[in-house]
């Protein structure tokens, strides 16, 4: 018999339901057939339409859990166990509120050895992209709601289970999270058509939509793309062989870390490493889980070691974090050698400073990331049966092939409503206390148009979330640290990531009831995917926490709220709420030492006209008190413009913090 009962939206087992308010579950049955849900001991009922849509409306309840739903329409039923009450967010974004903790298991091992934790449940949303309106469910059996655990914490986004565990914490309640993100994807995509139209300024952006809603369009590119990649990669790979590692002849010396710039077009080079291992070397690598770290590389890479794969990586960003079968490592005389894929000509095959590269034991510790904010890692002496060797220094490379730029590809998924329409709207009729949202990467470069989306985007979901406030709380994550490996600053004319931060902040204030998470510390200049979550994430819930349940002792990032000119001087006093202001002294490394205060406040810049020319100085500062800070100008570069602090991509040091270790909010102020 043919089952006519079923339920639509994000509904399903392990599910954290919205305390204290309605709750709405929906789905289809034969038509005019009574619905009954019980949950808790209550019993709702409702009657379906002549077309089989119901929906019913039910309060959950104080927190607490687990507990058991059923839901029958005449003789079908469908059940739901484990389920909890507590607080739901939505946390949404680009490839950063994307990032699992899998990505992050070196830098937070201490959370993969705690226990099941059933108070912090998460829904990764199946990513899925729709151009023909607005979805009201998933497939069936892809809505998996999971609690913590070392088996599942790996699928976790990182940002959204520290938020979750920080509030749960703090409420003592459960926690839920609805992880709709997609990498790459600009805001656009997390927007409505009607949204779009609105605005009234998105032609470019509405004419895209209008030609791939055609799906014939849509499978026409696809094909072309396939076909054109196809090509590309044939081309690339056909001759390739497995080089003469035993010869040096055609090899060529490189340094490790540094610039690969003999690679003048897209193709395929060769780099390697000899190594000489003694027999307790190869003993203990053998007895012990091994790994070989290189990094980030651009673009795709495959690492060999004696011959033997032992990982790939397809595209840039992930890093070269491989492990090594016991077995391959010998006595004597070793090769470490990696094929590498550059697609693009511009540019050069870079191994960033302060990344790691060496191939060492498990059981020795190796800090997978440049220590720069509060977040220390938790360092450990090596033990006296591991192993690690440094491979930074001399390497061989070899040029296998050149060849054409790889082609365009195209991501349906970032396009106009793609993922609004296929990831969020089945979402919508979920009570929800509020959403997180973590991104704007991908629209660098548009701040002033970013700055309109970004409202429109907190205005439409605070309407379509129907079962949250009309003023549903939202927490934006403002950009860190990142200059795309070019280095870092202190004073520069434009930066695009300093753009999108002010443009932030200004959105949030448009917006009402909206907290901004500063992470200008919290990122690294050389990586898109700075693995310091536990700090975004723990201040994202600081933010909630303060915004939405009303803990008014919680003080927000500091914030320059007044700018004053006297004697030749600029005196910025700072909100801090019911903190005040530290600096802290900076190591000769460009670090805080949070141990040490120090009055001088690095990061002030002045940015001066001279001549139809712009440029933008360092300002000497220091701070006064714990509210106000003195920055001194320099008259003789020209026409002031504008005051500014942390004013780039990527600006370090940062020394200015509250009392409760929260970094002072970039700005800049335009001088009249």
């Amino acid at each position: 018999m043919k089952a006519n009962l079923t339920v639509k939206g994000i509904f399903g087992s392990g599910m954290v339901l919205q305390r204290n308010k309605i709750n709405c579950i929906y789905g289809t049955a034969a038509g005019y057939t009574d619905i009954m849900l019980t949950f808790r001991g209550v019993t709702s009922i409702t009657q379906s339409d002549e077309y089989g849509n119901w929906k019913l409306e039910f309060s959950p309840g104080e927190a607490g859990g687990p507990f058991e739903m059923v839901i029958k329409a005449d003789d079908e039923r469908i059940d739901y166990s484990d389920i909890y009450v507590g607080e739901v967010w939505v946390s949404s974004g680009q490839s950063n509120a994307q990032l699992p903790m899998e990505r992050m298991k070196f830098t937070y091992p201490q959370e993969f050895a705690l226990p099941e934790n059933p108070n912090i449940r998460m829904l990764t949303v199946p990513i899925r992209w729709a151009l023909d309106g607005e979805k009201d469910s998933f497939e069936p059996g892809t809505i998996n709601w999971k609690a913590a655990s070392p088996e599942t914490l790996g699928e976790m986004s990182g940002t959204a289970y520290f938020f979750a565990k920080k509030l749960s914490a703090e409420l003592d309640v459960p926690v839920g999270i609805i992880n709709a993100s997609q990498g790459g994807s600009p805001i656009a995509s997390w927007l409505s058509k009607s949204a779009l139209e609105e605005m009234g300024d998105k032609s470019e952006l509405l004419n895209q939509l209008e030609y791939y809603e055609n799906p014939e369009n849509i499978s026409k590119k696809q094909r072309d793309v396939a076909e054109a990649q196809k090509n590309w990669d044939f081309d690339l790979n056909r001759h390739c062989v497995f080089p003469d590692t035993e010869s040096n002849e055609g090899w060529h010396t490189c340094t490790i870390p540094g610039y690969l710039d003999e690679l003048k077009s897209a193709g395929v080079i060769w780099i390697k490493k000899d190594i000489t291992l003694t027999a307790e070397q190869v003993s203990h690598f053998n007895s012990q889980k091994t790994w070989l770290w290189m990094g980030t590389i651009i673009d795709a890479d495959s690492a060999y070691v004696n011959g033997s794969q032992v990982g790939n990586t397809p595209y840039c960003y992930p890093p070269r974090r491989y492990e090594v079968p016991s077995g391959l490592l010998r006595e004597g005389h070793n090769v470490i050698i990696l094929k590498i894929q550059k697609n693009r000509k511009e540019g050069a095959i870079r191994f960033y400073e302060e990344k790691p590269y060496c191939l060492f034991t498990e059981g020795v510790y190796v800090a997978p990331t440049a220590v720069r904010n509060i977040e220390r890692h938790e360092e450990s002496l090596f033990p006296l049966d591991g192993e690690y060797i440094d491979l930074k220094g001399e390497w061989q490379f070899f040029i296998e092939r050149t060849i054409r730029d790889c082609p365009d590809q195209v991501f349906f998924e970032w396009m106009p409503t793609a993922l609004y329409n296929g990831m969020l709207a089945p979402c919508f009729k979920y009570a929800v206390a509020g959403a997180l949202w973590y991104q704007g990467e991908s629209d660098a470069g548009r701040a002033p148009e970013y700055k309109a989306m970004l409202v429109k985007l907190i205005n439409l979901w605070r309407h379509k979330f129907v079962y949250g406030s009309k003023d549903l709380p939202f927490v934006v994550v403002q950009l860190p640290n990142f200059s795309d490996g070019h280095g870092e600053d202190t004073a520069v004319v434009n930066g695009g990531w300093a753009e999108i931060r002010q443009v932030q902040s200004d959105a949030a204030e448009i917006a009402g009831r909206t907290g901004v998470a500063v992470t200008i510390d919290a990122g690294e200049w050389n990586d898109l995917h700075p693995e310091k979550k536990k700090t975004v994430g723990s201040r994202a819930a600081m933010e909630a926490l303060r915004i939405a349940y009303g803990k008014s002792f919680i003080s927000a990032a500091p914030k320059a709220d007044v700018c004053e000119l006297r004697d030749g001087k600029y005196f910025v006093h700072f909100d801090c709420g019911n903190s005040g202001l530290v600096s802290y002294r900076v190591t000769e490394n460009d670090v805080a030492d949070f141990a040490k205060e120090d009055p001088v406040v690095h990061g002030f810049s002045l940015l001066y006209e001279h001549r139809g020319e712009y440029i933008c100085v360092e300002a000497e500062a220091r701070l006064l008190d714990t509210s106000n800070v003195e920055v001194n100008l320099l008259p003789e570069y020209g026409k002031l413009k504008e005051l500014r602090y942390l004013w780039a991509d990527s600006p370090n040091p940062v020394n200015l913090y509250s009392q409760n270790q929260l970094p002072a909010m970039p700005f800049r102020i335009k001088v009249e």
